[in-house]
C-alpha cells in the first residue's frame, strides 16, 4: 500500500472491488425476493440509528407475542451488532451509493423478519446467527485503522457481502426445500444439525475471510506505525535542514514536501479519532447491554405486558404525573424482567427517534455494576456518541479522563446537563439499585433528587424491592408509584405460569397428557406464588423430575408445597446429594459465590480442582462434564447463551448459600465470603505462575529484520505489546498511566503476527488466564502470611512485578510497589499490600501520609501498630496525633501514647502556621470528642497551653457550647486550667450559654475583666467578619441578626452580642458582681452609648431594661435611649409605661 496515499484519496475514493463486492452481494439477495418483499426492501435508505440493534431486537420479541416460550432475540445480538458496526464505518468511508450501508444492515434485518415467520426454521437460524456472530471480526480492532486501510476496507466488505450471501441461501432454502426431509420439531437437536450441515460450506468460507480481516488488521496497524515512523523522520529532516541553512531550507524537493504534508493529514485524523474514542472508552466501556439482554431471554410473550395497563404507568408516560415512576415489589417477583419490558416499550414506541432511552441494571453477582460511579458513568456514555465529542462535552469528559481522585462531583455535573439537552425527554430505566451498598446507594439516591429537583429534561423508572420512602430517607419526592402485586400484576403471573408450562410440555420436560392434571398444576402455581416467579419457576422444575402423575400431585398438595424460598432451596440441596454430586456442587460453589464477575463454563472446567502451588496445568483435574453444571445445581444456576457465563438465577441464591443454615445437613453447603475469597486468590497466584506460560514467553523469536538502535529505543518506549492489554484487561485508573520502558522485550516480540497466534494459542488453552490476570490483587485483600500457601509467591509479585499480572493503577502489566498502588490500596483497604508496606521501613517512610490517611479514615489501629512496630517515627506522629484528636479517633490517640507520642508538642507541619499550631488537646476541644479530651487530661495533656496569646482550650470550650461545650468546660476547670487566663467568660456570655457562664463564675472567672477584639476572633456563630479598624460598638453583621462585636469587651457587654440577649444571663452576670449595671460611666474605657441600657434598647429587650433599672442601672442620656429602641415596639402597650421609668431614672 502506498504510505503517502492523502485521507482525502482515502474517504472520498471508490475503493471499487469492495464496494462491487457489497453490491454484487446485494443484487443477488434481491433476487431471492417476492415482488412484496422487494418493494419494501427498495424502501430501505436511511443509516440505522445508534440503538438500531435494541430496537430491532425489541421489534422482533413483540411481533414473536404468539409463539410459545421465552424470547430468543437476544442472541441474535452480537451477529446483528457487528453487522451495524460495519455498516457505521462504510456509511462515510467506503460506498459510492448513499444507500449501500442501509441496503447491508436492511437485508440482514429482512432475512430476520422473513424467517420470523417460518415458524419451523426461526430458532434453527438463530443459531446460525449466534455461530455467525462468534465468527465476525471485533469492531473495536478496525475501527480505527479501517480508513486509512483499503485492503482492510476490502477485506471486511468481503465478509460481509458472504453474510448476505448466506441471508440469500436462508430465504431461499424453504422454497426450494433441496436436501431436506420431512419436518422435525424446531426444539429437537437433529433439526438443527440438519440446518447447519446445510450451511457448513457457507461457515467454512466465512471463517477463512475473518482470518483474513484479522490479517489485514495486523499488517493495517503495522503500516500506520510506519507512517507515523516515517513522519517523524521527515520532520527531523526538516527541522535540521532549517537549523543548517535557509538556502538548504528552500532545497528541500517538492515529493518531499508533499509527502510529508499528507502523512500529516492522515495522522492528524487518525490521531483525532482515536481521541475521540479514547475519550468514550474513558468515560465507560461497561456492557451494561449484557443484563437486558439476559432479562429479555427470561421473558415470556405478554407476562409482563400488564404494567402498561396500569393508570401510574399510562399517566408517566403521557407526563400527566412526577417524572419519576417507582414500580417495587418482593424478591423473586421479575422486576428485571419488567424493566426490560419497560425499555423494550419506549425503544419501539417512543414518540420521537431523538428521545433516548438509557437503562442499567445493577447485577448481585458483578460487584462493579453496583457502584454509583458506574452507573453514572455507564447512563452518561449512553447519551453520547463519537460525533457529540466536542466543545462543551469534550472538555467535561477531558476533565473525568484527566481527574485523578474521586470524579463523582465531575459525573454528577455531565449527566444532568445530557439529559437537560433540548427536545424530546430522555428515559431513564434503573433496576436493582437495592443491590447497591447502602452507603453508595444513598450517594446515588442524592443525585437523582437532586436532578429531580432541578428539573431534568427526563423521565425515570425505577425498580427496586423496598418502598421509595426508606430509600429516600423521608424526604419529600415527588414520584408516582406502581407494585408487582396489584391485580393487573396477577394476570402477569398467570401469563407466565401458562407458557412455562407449556414450554415444557413441548419440550417433554414434563411428561404429562392428563390436561386436568395440567390445569391443576397452571392453577396452583397461579394461587401459591404470592407474585413470586422465581418459587413458580423452581416449584415447575421440581414436578418435571417426578416419575408420575401421582408423584405430582403430592408434590402440589397444599401440604407438601414449600412456603418460602429458602424451604425450596433446602429440598434442592437434598436432590443434589441423593444425586451424589454433593461433592462437585461444593467445590464450584466457591467459584460462583464470591468471583468478582461471572466465569465461563470452560473457566470453571479448567481452575476449579486447582490447588495452591501447583506448578502447572494438570488436564487429568479439569472437571468432566461440566455443561452439565445446570443439572448438578437442580436449576440454582443458569448459562447465558452467548457468554457461556454461569450465573445464579437470582441474588437470594447467592445469599442463601453465604447464610448459615439451621439445618445441620447443609453446613457443609455455607460459603464464608472472605475463604472463598481467599482460595480463588491463592489459584489465581498459583494460576499466573504455572510453568505453562514461562515456556511460551521465553522460547526463542524468529530473527528480527534489522533496526537501528533509536528505532528499538522508540518501539520500547511505546510499550505497545503486553500481556494485560492483549487480554483486554487495561484497567482505566483516573490520573495514573503509567508506560513502562521495556526494551529486552521490544526485541524478543519480533513480529506481531507471529506473536499474535502465540499469544492467542495460550489463551485458547488456558481460558481461565483473564480472569486470573484481572483479579489477582481484588482476590488477594485478605492474604495473611500465616494462612495463605501462597503468600511468598504473591509477594513476590507485589515487591517485584510480574508479566501477566495486570496492574490496577495502569495500562500495562504490575511493576511494582509506587504512590499509585499505595494511594489504590488504600482506597480498596487492601491490608495485605497495606500490610507489606508498612512492615517495611522504606516503603512506610515514602508512603507514610497516604497510610496515615487511611489510619485516620478508616481507624485501622492494627495497621497503625504495625507502623509503629516497623520503624522509629519522629515528628510525622504529632501531625497524626494532633489530626486524630480532631477526627475524635481515640483508639489511634491511645496507641500513638503508649508508643510515647507526647500529647503537649505542637503540630509545625505544612499546614500550620507558626503562630496558630495545634495541640492534640485543642483539636479535640473545639470538635467536641469529650472523650477524647478526658482521655488527654488524665495522660498528662497541659490544660493552660495557650495556642496563641488570644486562645486558650477553655476558650475553644466556651465556643462550642451545647452539652459537650459545658463537660469539656468542666474537665479542663477540673484539670486546672486557669478561668482568668483567656477570653472563655466572654464567650460563653456572647453565646447566651447560661450553664457554662455560671459554671466559669463559681470557678473564680473575673466578670469585670475587659477583653481586647482582635480581627481573628471576631466570628460568630461560623461568620466570616472582615475587621477593618472597629469603632466601638460597630455592627458588625447585620445580616445575621444584628450581632455586634466591640473594641474593649466585658461579659456583661458581650452577653448583648446575640439578637435576642437572654434576661437570665443578663441576672446571672449582674448577681456576680458586674459594675456596669450600676454604673458604667466610672470606666474610662467605655463609651456613653456602651451602656448596657443603651444596648437593651436597641435590642428592644424591655424585660431587661427593667431588670437593670430596678438593680440601679443610671440613665445618663434619655434621649440616647430612647432613640435606640426599634420602631416597630414603639407602638407596644408598655412602651409609654418604660419611658415614664427612664424619664424618672433619669431625673433621679
Amino acid at each position: 500500500m502506498d504510505l503517502t496515499q492523502s485521507s482525502q484519496a482515502v474517504t472520498t475514493s471508490i475503493p471499487k472491488k469492495g464496494d462491487q463486492t457489497l453490491q454484487d452481494a446485494i443484487n443477488s439477495f434481491r433476487a431471492v425476493l417476492t415482488p412484496k418483499q422487494l418493494a419494501e426492501f427498495e424502501c430501505i435508505r436511511s443509516v440505522p440509528d445508534t440503538d438500531a440493534v435494541l430496537v430491532f431486537t425489541a421489534e422482533l420479541d413483540l411481533q414473536r407475542q404468539n409463539q410459545k416460550g421465552k424470547s430468543i432475540a437476544r442472541r441474535l445480538f452480537p451477529f446483528l451488532q457487528a453487522v451495524h458496526n460495519f455498516t457505521s464505518v462504510i456509511d462515510t468511508l467506503v460506498s459510492s451509493s448513499p444507500t449501500i450501508a442501509a441496503l447491508v444492515w436492511g437485508s440482514v434485518k429482512m432475512t430476520m423478519m422473513i424467517m420470523l415467520n417460518a415458524a419451523s426454521y426461526y430458532e434453527a437460524f438463530v443459531e446460525l446467527c449466534m455461530e455467525l456472530g462468534r465468527i465476525c471480526p471485533r469492531f473495536e480492532q478496525y475501527q480505527a485503522l479501517f480508513p486509512a486501510s483499503e485492503r482492510l476496507q476490502d477485506a471486511l466488505c468481503t465478509f460481509n457481502a458472504c453474510i448476505i450471501q448466506c441471508c440469500r441461501r436462508v430465504i431461499a432454502m424453504p422454497k426450494s426445500w433441496s436436501g431436506w426431509t420431512s419436518p422435525l420439531n424446531p426444539l429437537n437437536p437433529s433439526f438443527w444439525q440438519s440446518f447447519k450441515q446445510a450451511f457448513d460450506s457457507d461457515l467454512q468460507k466465512l471463517r477463512g475471510y475473518s482470518k483474513n480481516v484479522n490479517k489485514e488488521i495486523r499488517l493495517a496497524a503495522d503500516q500506520s506505525q510506519h507512517r507515523n515512523n516515517e513522519l517523524q523522520r521527515l520532520e527531523n529532516e526538516q527541522a535540521d535542514r532549517s537549523r543548517r541553512s535557509l538556502s538548504h531550507f528552500m532545497s528541500r524537493t517538492r515529493d518531499e514536501l508533499e509527502t510529508m504534508q499528507r502523512l500529516q493529514i492522515i495522522r492528524r485524523e487518525e490521531v483525532e479519532r482515536e481521541n475521540k474514542q479514547k475519550l468514550l472508552d474513558s468515560l465507560s466501556t461497561y456492557d451494561y447491554v449484557k443484563p437486558l439482554k439476559q432479562a429479555r431471554q427470561k421473558r415470556y410473550p405478554k407476562s409482563a405486558e400488564w404494567i402498561f395497563g396500569t393508570d401510574e404507568f399510562k399517566r408517566w408516560i403521557d407526563g400527566t404525573t412526577p417524572g419519576l415512576l417507582w414500580c417495587s415489589g418482593k424478591m423473586g417477583s421479575g422486576k428485571s424482567i419488567i424493566c426490560a419490558s419497560v425499555i423494550d416499550y419506549l425503544l419501539t414506541e417512543r414518540s420521537s427517534a431523538q428521545s433516548r432511552v438509557t437503562f442499567f441494571f445493577s447485577r448481585f453477582d458483578d460487584s462493579e455494576s453496583m457502584k454509583p460511579e458506574t452507573i453514572l458513568r455507564a447512563l452518561a456514555r449512553q447519551l453520547v456518541t463519537i460525533q457529540d465529542v466536542s466543545g462543551d462535552i469534550k472538555q467535561a469528559l477531558e476533565t473525568i479522563q484527566n481527574t485523578p481522585e474521586d470524579i463523582s462531583s465531575e459525573l454528577s455535573q455531565l449527566l444532568p446537563r445530557l439529559l437537560s439537552r433540548k427536545g424530546a425527554p430522555s428515559w431513564v430505566i434503573l433496576d436493582g439499585i437495592d443491590e447497591c451498598q447502602r452507603e453508595e446507594r444513598q450517594t446515588f439516591i442524592k443525585l437523582l433528587k437532586t436532578m429531580l429537583d432541578d428539573g431534568v429534561n427526563a423521565k425515570l423508572f425505577i425498580t427496586s424491592r423496598d418502598h421509595p420512602n426508606p430509600i429516600f430517607n423521608g424526604a419529600s419526592v415527588n414520584l408516582g408509584q406502581v407494585s408487582m402485586n396489584c391485580s393487573l400484576a396477577q394476570d402477569g403471573m398467570a401469563q407466565f405460569v401458562d407458557q412455562a408450562v407449556q414450554k415444557c410440555l413441548d419440550s417433554e420436560e414434563l411428561l404429562v397428557s392428563d390436561q386436568t392434571l395440567i390445569n391443576e398444576i397452571k392453577d396452583t402455581l397461579v394461587k401459591h406464588a404470592d407474585g413470586m416467579i422465581l418459587w413458580a419457576t423452581l416449584i415447575l422444575r421440581h414436578l418435571c423430575v417426578q416419575p408420575n402423575n401421582e408423584k405430582i400431585r403430592e408434590a402440589i398438595a397444599l401440604r407438601n408445597l414449600p412456603r418460602n424460598l429458602t424451604e425450596i432451596f433446602n429440598r434442592i440441596l437434598d436432590r443434589i446429594v441423593s444425586d451424589e454430586k454433593k461433592n462437585i456442587v461444593q467445590a464450584l460453589l466457591p467459584w460462583i459465590v464470591a468471583a468478582k464477575q461471572p466465569l465461563t463454563l470452560s473457566q470453571l472446567e479448567e481452575c476449579c480442582l486447582v490447588t495452591p502451588l501447583q506448578e502447572h496445568t494438570i488436564r487429568d483435574r479439569y472437571v468432566n462434564g461440566i455443561h452439565l453444571i445446570d443439572n448438578w445445581f437442580q436449576g440454582l444456576i443458569e448459562i447465558d447463551y452467548e457468554t457461556k457465563t454461569v450465573h445464579f438465577i437470582h441474588a437470594c441464591v447467592q445469599q442463601f448459600f453465604i447464610t448459615a443454615s439451621d439445618n445441620p445437613n447443609f453446613t457443609d453447603f455455607h460459603i464464608r465470603i472472605q475463604d472463598a475469597d481467599r482460595h480463588i486468590g491463592e489459584i489465581c497466584v498459583t494460576y499466573l505462575n504455572f510453568n505453562d506460560f514461562k515456556t511460551p514467553l521465553a522460547q526463542a523469536r524468529p530473527p528480527l529484520p534489522p533496526m537501528a538502535p533509536d528505532e528499538i529505543c522508540q518501539k520500547a518506549l511505546s510499550n505497545e505489546w503486553n500481556w494485560p492489554r492483549f487480554l483486554g484487561l487495561s484497567q482505566k485508573v483516573r490520573g495514573h498511566k503509567r508506560q513502562a520502558a521495556n526494551i529486552s522485550g521490544t526485541i524478543a516480540t519480533c513480529t506481531r503476527a507471529r506473536d499474535a497466534t502465540i499469544q492467542e494459542t495460550i489463551i485458547l488453552d488456558h481460558p481461565f488466564l483473564a480472569y486470573a490476570s484481572a483479579h489477582w490483587l481484588s482476590h488477594s485483600v485478605n492474604f495473611d502470611e500465616g494462612q495463605c500457601q501462597t503468600w511468598s509467591l504473591w509477594k513476590n509479585m507485589i515487591m517485584y512485578g510480574h508479566e501477566l499480572a495486570a496492574s490496577p493503577v495502569s495500562e500495562e502489566d504490575h511493576q511494582a510497589i509506587d504512590k499509585a498502588l499505595v494511594l489504590w490500596a488504600t482506597q480498596n483497604r487492601h491490608s495485605a499490600i497495606l500490610y507489606i508496606v508498612s512492615a517495611s521501613t522504606k516503603l512506610s517512610e515514602q508512603y507514610h501520609t497516604a497510610l496515615f490517611d487511611y489510619v485516620l479514615k478508616d481507624n485501622d489501629v492494627n495497621f497503625l501498630q504495625r507502623m509503629l512496630d516497623a520503624k522509629k517515627w519522629d515528628t510525622e506522629l504529632i501531625s497524626l496525633c494532633r489530626r486524630a484528636a480532631y477526627n475524635g479517633r481515640l483508639e489511634i490517640i491511645e496507641s500513638l501514647f503508649e508508643a510515647g507520642v507526647n500529647m503537649n508538642m505542637p503540630d509545625f507541619t505544612e499546614t500550620s502556621q507558626a503562630w496558630s499550631y495545634h495541640l492534640p488537646l485543642t483539636a479535640a476541644v473545639e470538635k467536641g470528642h469529650v472523650k477524647v479530651v478526658e482521655y488527654l487530661l488524665r495522660k498528662g495533656a497541659h490544660p493552660n497551653l495557650q495556642e496563641d496569646i488570644y486562645h486558650t482550650e477553655l476558650d475553644a470550650a466556651a465556643k462550642l457550647g451545647g452539652s459537650k461545650g459545658l463537660q469539656v468546660c468542666r474537665l479542663l476547670i477540673d484539670a486546672g486550667a486557669n478561668v482568668k487566663n483567656g477570653q472563655a467568660l466572654l464567650w460563653s456570655s456572647a453565646r447566651g450559654e447560661r450553664d457554662i457562664t455560671k459554671l466559669l463564675l463559681n470557678a473564680g472567672a473575673d466578670v469585670n475583666a475587659t477583653y481586647p477584639t482582635v480581627p481573628w476572633e471576631l466570628q460568630y456563630v461560623g461568620v466570616e467578619i472582615n475587621y477593618p479598624l472597629l469603632s466601638p460598638c460597630a455592627n458588625v453583621n447585620k445580616q445575621n441578626g444584628g450581632t455586634f462585636v466591640y473594641r474593649r469587651r466585658t461579659a456583661l457587654l458581650a452577653a448583648f452580642s446575640v439578637s435576642k440577649p437572654e434576661v437570665n444571663i443578663i441576672e446571672l452576670l449582674v448577681r456576680a458582681g458586674a459594675d456596669e449595671g450600676a454604673a458604667p460611666n466610672g470606666r474610662p474605657d467605655l463609651y456613653t452609648k456602651d451602656t448596657p441600657l443603651v444596648l437593651a434598647a436597641k435590642g428592644g429587650s424591655f424585660d431587661i431594661i427593667h431588670y437593670l433599672l430596678d438593680n440601679g442601672a443610671r440613665v445618663i442620656s434619655f434621649d440616647r435611649i430612647a432613640a435606640e429602641i426599634p420602631a416597630d415596639l414603639k407602638s407596644e402597650k408598655d412602651y409609654e409605661e418604660l419611658l415614664t421609668r427612664l424619664k424618672r431614672a433619669g431625673q433621679s
